[in-house]
């Protein structure tokens, strides 16, 4: 831990910020390559 009269440095709360919003990506890219299959299952081209 860093500390200096202006702020707090702490490396782990940093660590867990990244990891809590690398699974938030992960989680969103999981959704949208779900929603990009089903839509590319659903317009085979219906004309």
């Amino acid at each position: 831990m860093h500390t200096n009269k202006y702020f707090v440095f702490n490396p782990q709360a940093i660590e867990e910020q990244i990891e809590k919003e690398t699974q938030l990506i992960s989680e969103t890219e999981a959704e949208r390559q779900n929603l990009v299959r089903q839509a590319q299952q659903a317009g085979e081209l219906e004309d």
